[in-house]
């Protein structure tokens, strides 16, 4: 007899205050995004700003007819290993890591890196190589918002959590500047030097996790999702500007219940 276990939705417990719906915006596809930025990869960029499906499209160019050929759920089932299999080759995982991952053995993790690599290479030159370089020369990092990271152990043991403290700062310093572009036009006043919340009064921003942000508006006062897409939108400085997107959800109910606009 095989037992299912069914975890409980737990955003459920948070709801909107009454008369008003609670919002979700998450960024789409964002650190995948910084890693096209940082390598300075002009086909991945390219990619990102036509609004394709970039996982999509390396499966596409990773397997060839091998993928083009699938449909359904074999074709979903293979997007997803392809992009589980990319983020982990672009944040240094190893052959090893790459095979236990995904149930491969090592000479096709080893095979899938190499290609990966190959039609990609200014990620393993430009990226790896930079923090490698940096790494070197004084353990210390940055990303492009200007805040940096030292780290203190051996090169080898810190590549790789250096490699992702890149684009994982970067993304949630987009949430973080897109939550301020949010209050500044729609609260104001919670920006003030000596603010202090009102308990008695709904709040507008409730949480940040990560590379989304859960906010609330007056059912009769929500604003248009493009105006909120365009609020929370942040440069972030790239000598070419990279410009994450939002996806927006809502509900009338719970934060776990809220479905795409």
């Amino acid at each position: 007899m095989t037992v299912q276990i069914v975890l409980p939705n737990v955003r459920k417990i948070l709801i909107p205050d009454p008369a008003h719906v609670i919002l979700e915006g998450d960024l789409a596809g964002a650190d995948a995004q910084v890693v096209a930025w940082e390598a300075e990869d002009e086909d991945l960029k390219d990619a990102f700003r036509k609004g394709l499906d970039v996982h999509v499209k390396n499966a596409e160019d990773m397997w060839g007819q091998e993928f083009t050929r699938l449909s359904g759920h074999a074709r979903r089932a293979k997007r997803q290993e392809t992009k589980k299999g990319v983020h982990l080759t672009n944040y240094g995982g190893s052959e090893r890591t790459l095979a236990i991952s995904l149930g491969w053995l090592q000479h096709e993790a080893s095979k899938f890196q190499k290609r990966w690599f190959g039609i990609h290479p200014k990620i393993k030159t430009n990226f790896h190589g930079k923090v490698q370089k940096w790494l070197e020369e004084s353990r210390t990092v940055w990303n492009p918002f200007g805040f940096r990271r030292v780290y203190f152990d051996r090169i080898d043991d810190c590549f790789t959590e250096a490699l992702a403290w890149i684009p994982q700062s970067t993304v949630a310093l987009n949430t973080f500047l897109g939550c301020f572009q949010l209050e500044g036009r729609y609260w104001p006043d919670h920006l003030r030097p000596g603010y202090y919340p009102d308990p008695a009064k709904p709040a507008g921003v409730l949480l940040q996790t990560h590379d989304s942000l859960t906010f609330q508006f007056p059912v009769a006062g929500e604003p248009p999702a493009t105006e909120l897409k365009k609020t929370l939108l942040v440069k972030t400085p790239y000598p070419d500007p990279l410009y994450i997107p939002w996806d927006l959800k809502r509900s009338l109910k719970s934060w776990g219940e809220c479905e795409k606009i």
